[in-house]
């Protein structure tokens, strides 16, 4: 059987003429300063399109850690890598209408037209 080619089905429910490009907040890894000091990563954004996302629900959910269950979550597909908190690695922030929301599952379709799928989970107003 053949792979799906999901890549055109992100091109086809592309949200970038409605909603803009996809922005996502990706931290460089932390280090320690001469003075034993921790030093956050530089900020980077990153604009991503084409892009796809809608509200996680059902079964879906199950993919999330249980203490994430309860919280807004949307499911987003692009054509770039989205990364989860790992080792040193801070996980990246998608905003998406209004809110930002921390990335919290990961995966590549790289057999089904190199697309990258996401989970990510609303944060509360003011956190980062």
């Amino acid at each position: 059987m053949l792979p799906l080619d999901v890549a055109s089905l992100v091109e086809d429910f592309d949200l970038t003429s409605q909603l803009g490009p996809l922005v996502v907040e990706r931290r460089a890894a932390p280090t320690i300063d001469a003075l034993g000091e921790f030093v956050p990563g530089a900020l980077t954004l990153v604009r991503v399109t084409p892009w796809a996302a809608h509200t996680a629900s059902g079964r879906n959910l199950l993919q999330l850690p249980e203490a994430d269950r309860t919280t807004e979550t949307i499911e987003v597909y692009t054509r770039v890598r989205l990364y989860v908190a790992e080792g040193d690695r801070a996980p990246d922030v998608v905003r998406y209408q209004g809110a930002r929301y921390r990335v919290t599952v990961a995966n590549n379709f790289a057999a089904q037209g190199r697309v990258h799928f996401a989970m990510a989970v609303k944060l509360e107003q003011g956190a980062s």
